[in-house]
This record gives C-alpha cells, sequence and structure tokens, in this order.
C-alpha cells in the first residue's frame, strides 16, 4: 500500500505541473493576443488620423479649385493679365453648308440631307 501511495503523490505532483505549465502557457498565449489586438488597434487609430487629414486636405483643394474656377476671378484674369476687353456688341458669322460641300473631294461620300442627318445617329450611320 505504501507503494501505491508514492505513485499516487508522484502522479498527482506531474499533474499539478503539468496543469500550472498549461495555465502560464494559456495566459501567455492571451498576453500574446493582447499585444496583437493593441498593435492593430494603433495601426487603425494611425489610418484613421491620415484618413482624416487628406479628407481635410481634399476639402481645402476643392474649396482652392472653385475659388480659382469662379466666373468673376476667370473674367478678371483675362482682363488683367491678358488685357481682353469686353464687347459691347457681338458679331456672328453665318456658315452655309452648299459652300462647305464646293470644297469637299469628288471622291469623298456625301453627307445625308435633312432629317436623315439630324438623325444619323439613331441609326447608328
Amino acid at each position: 500500500m505504501r507503494r501505491s501511495a508514492g505513485r499516487l503523490f508522484l502522479r498527482r505532483g506531474w499533474g499539478v505541473i503539468l496543469s500550472f505549465g498549461l495555465f502560464l502557457c494559456v495566459i501567455m498565449g492571451l498576453g500574446i493576443l493582447r499585444f496583437h489586438a493593441a498593435r492593430m488597434a494603433y495601426y487603425l487609430d494611425s489610418l484613421d488620423l491620415s484618413i482624416q487629414r487628406l479628407s481635410n486636405e481634399e476639402a481645402a483643394l476643392k474649396q482652392e479649385i472653385s475659388a480659382l474656377a469662379a466666373p468673376i476671378k476667370i473674367y478678371s484674369y483675362c482682363k488683367e493679365q491678358l488685357g481682353m476687353q469686353k464687347l459691347a456688341e457681338a458679331e456672328t458669322l453665318p456658315v452655309h453648308l452648299r459652300e462647305a460641300r464646293v470644297a469637299r473631294k469628288k471622291d469623298a461620300p456625301q453627307e445625308k440631307e435633312g432629317w436623315r442627318m439630324r438623325l444619323a445617329w439613331l441609326f447608328g450611320e
């Protein structure tokens, strides 16, 4: 009986040591996971800050572009820098299609006339 009691004690001792080692491995694994989660949170925060910074920069650039493309800005630039002047009366020159046909080559295909010419884009012609 003494012999079996000694073996039981050894088994309990090894069991306690193994369970303690397993407990330490689980605690270390959880610590590693916590460290990895903290690293990922830091990475996501840095990405969020860079996205915020870039969106603020984009908004500022859009505002600058809209200010540069304003009609009054273009008008003042043309007047001051290029020396253009506003015309009191604009002239138009009529262009007749019949005169344009005279200048065309003889072997070139003729354009369609009338309603077919206006609707040619519908028929893919």
